[in-house]
């Protein structure tokens, strides 16, 4: 079932259309070891175990990412030489709120008339945020992500609403396991700075410049050799928005957290 899952992320489809294709496509249901004259999973199994990971909350989607990050590991297929970490927006459907239950909403309180109306309350997220980047408006999630620099493998990730700093998940991403660590400027700090120090990891975190503090030319030497390794978890990123793996379609941090479980 959670090749299935795969499937269906990969390919964008719904449980609908999942079912269709798995018993049509015989590339299909190679991937899932099923033979001709086999039985499938319908439409309703498939929303079933979506169902039973979504009740494990948090718990249910970072089961499946560590099973199958073993696998991966045990195949020697994550180098652990270097790890790079970014984020990058999931954007969920906007809401059409008024200001005072905005207000609510980001001072982490529901609305009363959200659940008065239990049609209305179902489609109303509450856990997603507004945040702004390079004057472009966002509204939802971040998919925080370390990323093994060599096979550009996904190693470990968090999911936040959208106005959390990156920074801020840095210490859940990096561990004692990572023998070098490469960011960017959002990532720069003495906090940080010492956390890699702790978990024995070299640093190649980019130096950021600041009023009247211009980067030095050793210093845009030294991010300009971080950036070419860098850019791969660009890469990454850039692929998953191809599949619009970029976009959740549910509610709630919960589903969000899913989504991007499975995505990663």
């Amino acid at each position: 079932m959670f090749k299935v899952l795969v499937l269906q992320k990969f390919h964008g489809l719904s449980d609908e259309a999942t079912e269709q294709q798995i018993g049509d496509r015989l590339s299909f249901m190679s991937f899932l070891n099923l033979r001709l004259g086999d039985e499938i999973p319908d439409a309703n199994t498939i929303w079933d175990f979506k169902e039973l990971i979504e009740k494990e909350g948090r718990e249910g989607g970072r089961k499946l990412f560590e099973a199958f990050h073993a696998t991966l590991t045990g195949e020697g297929l994550l180098a652990k030489e270097g790890s790079i970490v970014d984020a990058s927006f999931v954007d969920a459907p906007r809401q059409r709120n008024n200001r005072e239950q905005n207000q609510q909403i980001k001072n982490g309180e529901r609305p009363e008339e959200f659940d008065k109306n239990s049609a209305k309350g179902r489609q109303k997220d509450c856990d997603a945020r507004w945040t702004k980047k390079n004057n472009e408006s966002h509204y939802g999630y971040k998919n925080h992500a370390k990323v093994d620099a060599k096979s550009k493998l996904i190693d470990e990730y968090e999911t936040t609403p959208a106005q959390v700093h990156d920074s801020q998940v840095f210490q859940k991403l990096v561990d004692e396991s990572d023998n070098a660590v490469l960011g960017d400027s959002a990532y720069t700090s003495e906090e940080n700075e010492d956390y890699l120090i702790e978990c024995d990891a070299e640093e190649f975190l980019m130096r950021k410049a600041y009023r009247n503090h211009p980067l030095s030319e050793a210093d845009e030497k030294f991010n300009r050799g971080v950036s070419r390794i860098r850019v791969r978890i660009e890469h990454v990123f850039g692929r998953m928005k191809q599949l619009g793996m970029d976009y959740v379609r549910s509610i709630g941090l919960r589903r969000a957290s899913q989504h991007n479980s499975l995505c990663n």
